[in-house]
């Protein structure tokens, strides 16, 4: 074989396998966030159903003290447990985000390398504008890959950590109403479920709790 096509080869070959590596770095990492974020959705909803649960049991224990401070302390002991388990998800996501970020960086690195020498040995070897810019051309058209697994890993993760890949302070109020959510979305959803006012038929009359008459015959 040609020493020439073996050069060419290794020329062609390198970058490949470069962005081989990188898209196996960027799926494994990504795939493996994706898990972490659905397990962590998963437990947010379980702790809804259990915190309602409870919250249930407080209005109907109410008046029974004894009853009343052992579900108050169930509570609290479950918001510790939950987040424990919330913080430890978060916690392996920004770990595990910083790993993929890492292998990111050293192969986007080893391609720079990579495109610097074949640049390089064009202006020492070729010296011809019309083949360096090719080679610019060809060089550039891998490093869309680059951007968009940054692109990607930052869209992932960029809710659940601070900009130096610390986890997010866990807020009580996201229990109730999610990170962003307006004014106007938190109304209508008391609009939805506790209006201040039930409009009746087509009559225009307000509805009437029919329990009120029966408790005021009692």
């Amino acid at each position: 074989m040609d020493i020439s096509m073996v050069i060419d080869l290794l020329d062609e070959g390198i970058p490949l396998l470069f962005l081989i590596a990188l898209g196996l770095a960027f799926y494994q990492g990504y795939r493996k966030n994706h898990t972490l974020l659905c397990e962590r959705e998963d437990l947010l909803k379980r702790y809804l159903l259990f915190r309602g649960d409870k919250q249930v049991r407080l209005k109907i224990f109410g008046e029974d003290q004894k009853a009343y401070q052992e579900l108050l302390k169930t509570i609290s002991n479950s918001w510790k447990n939950f987040k424990r388990t919330y913080d430890q998800y978060l916690s392996s996501l920004s770990r595990n985000t910083a790993r993929t970020r890492f292998l990111l960086r050293i192969t986007t690195l080893g391609l720079l390398i990579n495109s610097l020498r074949l640049l390089i040995a064009d202006l020492l070897f070729l010296g011809l504008k019309i083949h360096l810019l090719y080679t610019v051309v060809r060089e550039l058209s891998g490093y869309v890959v680059v951007i968009l697994s940054f692109s990607l890993l930052r869209m992932q993760t960029y809710r659940f950590l601070r900009p130096k890949g610390r986890v997010m302070d866990l807020d009580r109020e996201i229990l109730f109403f999610p990170k962003g959510s307006s004014e106007g979305e938190k109304q209508g959803l008391y609009n939805e479920f506790d209006p201040l006012e039930v409009s009746g038929g087509d009559d225009g009359k307000k509805d009437q709790d029919p329990y009120r008459g029966a408790e005021g015959r009692s």
